[in-house]
């Protein structure tokens, strides 16, 4: 089974917040439980989530990041979250900073993902992921830091 995995990274090295903000992403396509490839991915400000989601009109909206199977990010608000569930993207906010570690964490399942992952709708995706939902979603609680 191949997936493509796409990590927000906007200093290219670790995991960084804000997926809809994010202009930068690793991505690792994984065949059989083995990373085939890693490469970055540089969007232009059209390109981000944000501007997909919020400022572009058109019936059918495209972006590159529809065509992953697995976000990992450090933050996405709800409404990302279920709008990439709409294109078949399952979006996980995690605390790895490291993007190898989380790779490997998710191929061999162990890799944690802050609940809650969606607010209704029916979106709920659980695969083979661990969820702690004793913990709180860092979208949903205000407090939000902005350090780019």
């Amino acid at each position: 089974m191949k997936s493509i995995v796409a990590i927000t990274s906007q200093n290219k090295k670790t995991i960084t917040k804000h997926a809809g903000e994010c202009r930068n992403y690793l991505l690792y396509t994984i065949e059989n439980d083995i990373v085939k490839d890693k490469k970055i991915l540089e969007l232009q400000d059209n390109e981000i989530l944000k501007y997909t989601f919020h400022e572009d009109k058109s019936s059918n909206p495209k972006n590159l990041l529809f065509d992953v199977d697995i976000l990992l990010t450090g933050s996405i608000g709800p409404g990302g979250v279920n709008k990439l569930a709409i294109q078949n993207v399952t979006a996980y906010v995690i605390k790895e900073k490291d993007p190898d570690i989380a790779i490997e964490k998710l191929i061999n399942g162990t890799l944690e993902a802050l609940a809650p992952v969606s607010h209704g709708h029916g979106h709920h995706h659980h695969g083979h992921h661990g969820h702690n939902h004793d913990e709180k979603c860092e979208n949903c609680n205000g407090n939000h830091d902005h350090n780019h």
